[in-house]
């Protein structure tokens, strides 16, 4: 059995304070809550042996090294890959803009994305080169059909989402695999929504770059992971320059680069959150990826039959496979999602999240206004699924604001 009570004790901010009623947290598309694993991982940091890795010949330093090497072979283990194939950087964002940069794009290039992109997938691409734009199939999933069409040779790559921030869309990863590598592409997969609902194994996903936020996946915001195979990583040319990512510098400043992946790391990382991501994987793993998903499946159709029980508001998620997200607005246009986000918070201590979810062109495409996002962890309940149902009525009952 589940056991959700059990796990929610390990989140100081879900517990309720003095003559409080804990609040209830649902965006966690946006970043997750943290176990207490993973601040003191972080705080056993700061506090007990905050030396800097991989330069230092002293014990601090090699305890520190060797935490953070112990967090790069967790991540590998959690994704199906080698630890040399794990590349630490801020997040997804960060790891996106690597590839980017890292691959010499001309002007004249293009790079295939779909319309479900976050901009941290569509914009890096944009700013080196020309994006063509899959639309969406009625399914809701982007148009494979298409993407083959958009392809030419001057084509570098083909850049998707694993799981849309919009919608909770799952993207059959495998398939655009199969698509770009028949086109002699290689493919980048944004998993940042993907991580903290779904098992990964990039071995069976066949993707050639992977790119991921640790704030997403229950560790601290400043550590993020860009997955790629050996041949796909020597491919790029390192953004940053400077400490660590060199074994020597001449006279001249002439410069030999450090084996991978820490050629793609070059100064001080933040140290104390790739540790922190590291305990929070390893949290992940000891619950099981595979009950996380069939718990967040439940809460996912619970979620979905009080919302369809509404007719004052629009459901924009689809109902097939998808992460537990629900995306939504009021069918009276005076009643906008910020609105309600507010309302919700301020008034029932509920969090979701207003707006485009940086997925503007999304929304432009879907004639969508700005959207009210519900998104689920382990740690919900079917009870606070109640309390949103419940602050919805009321809230809608009371009409428009003014």
């Amino acid at each position: 059995m589940f056991d959700v009570a059990g796990l929610r004790d390990e989140f100081p901010l879900l517990q309720a304070g003095s003559g409080q009623a804990p609040i209830v947290y649902l965006d966690n598309a946006a970043t997750s809550l943290k176990p207490r694993a993973v601040i003191e991982a972080v705080r056993g940091y700061l506090a007990d042996y905050s030396g800097n890795v991989h330069r230092g010949q002293h014990a601090l330093a090699d305890r520190a090294s060797q935490a953070y090497e112990d967090s790069r072979r967790s991540v590998a283990r959690f994704l199906g890959a080698r630890a040399s194939e794990v590349v630490f950087v801020r997040g997804a964002t960060e790891a996106v803009n690597l590839v980017a940069g890292g691959l010499a794009l001309a002007p004249d290039d293009n790079v295939v994305v779909s319309l479900l992109e976050h901009h941290s997938n569509s914009l890096p691409w944009r700013a080196r080169c020309q994006v063509r734009v899959v639309p969406l199939a009625p399914s809701g999933l982007p148009d494979l059909a298409a993407a083959e069409a958009a392809i030419d040779a001057r084509t570098r790559l083909v850049a998707i989402t694993a799981c849309s921030n919009v919608t909770g869309v799952y993207v059959p990863v495998q398939a655009w695999s199969a698509l770009a590598h028949r086109h002699g592409l290689p493919l980048l997969v944004d998993a940042a929504q993907l991580a903290a609902h779904r098992g990964i194994d990039v071995q069976s996903l066949q993707c050639d770059y992977l790119a991921l936020s640790g704030h997403k996946l229950f560790g601290p915001p400043g550590a993020g992971v860009l997955y790629g195979t050996r041949a796909a990583l020597e491919r790029l040319t390192p953004l940053n320059l400077g400490g660590g990512c060199v074994t020597h510098v001449g006279l001249d400043l002439d410069y030999e680069l450090r084996e991978l992946p820490w050629r793609l790391e070059a100064g001080t990382p933040d140290i104390a959150a790739v540790i922190g991501l590291g305990a929070a994987v390893e949290f992940i793993q000891d619950i099981g990826i595979d009950a996380i998903a069939l718990h967040e499946e439940h809460l996912r159709d619970v979620l979905d039959a009080e919302i369809a029980a509404m007719p004052e508001l629009h459901n924009h998620s689809p109902s097939d496979a998808r992460a537990p997200i629900l995306t939504v607005t009021a069918r009276d246009p005076a009643i906008g999602s910020e609105y309600i986000a507010r309302v919700l918070s301020d008034t029932f201590g509920i969090m979701t999240r207003a707006g485009h979810h940086c997925a503007h062109p999304l929304h432009a495409a879907l004639g969508l206004p700005a959207t009210l996002r519900a998104s689920l962890a382990f740690y919900n309940t079917e009870d606070e699924l109640l309390r949103l149902r419940d602050a919805l009525r009321a809230l809608l009952r009371r009409g428009a604001p003014g």
